[in-house]
């Protein structure tokens, strides 16, 4: 029994361990970045799903909010994009492309693609929080 009792220990053990390791990559990333005063309105970006879910008529799609990244509001959405087939995926990162660059008003917006991120690479105070839009 206690050889029992010590292999479940040993097996939730490693569980846990390998879920603080977990690594993630993302189809697309949007970073926000912050210049002196914060990170800009992530509102155009919102808009901009708001619209592609209605012409793609897609019920949901899942985002990571992950941050803060730093002392200024830093955070990343990050989109493994699995509700959308290839030609829509290949669409929607060119959206994210275009408008990225307008996103300016208190810092910067930059995208990256097929990005790998290791929970255990995060700072301390940074978490990974799902969201449905």
């Amino acid at each position: 029994m206690k050889k029992l009792c010590l292999a479940i220990f040993c097996i939730a053990l490693l569980s846990a361990a390998a879920f603080a390791q977990k690594k993630n990559t993302y189809a697309a990333v949007v970073s926000f970045n912050s210049m002196c005063c914060g990170v800009p309105d992530d509102q155009p970006l919102m808009k901009l799903i708001s619209n592609f879910k209605r012409q793609n008529k897609i019920k949901s799609m899942s985002v990571d909010k992950i941050g803060p990244m730093g002392r200024e509001g830093e955070y990343y959405l990050a989109f493994h994009l699995s509700e959308l087939n290839k030609a829509q995926k290949v669409k929607f990162i060119q959206q994210l492309k275009k408008i990225a660059p307008t996103m300016k008003d208190k810092g910067s917006a930059e995208i990256k693609e097929n990005l790998v991120i290791n929970k255990s690479d995060l700072s301390s105070q940074a978490s990974i929080s799902t969201l449905k839009l």
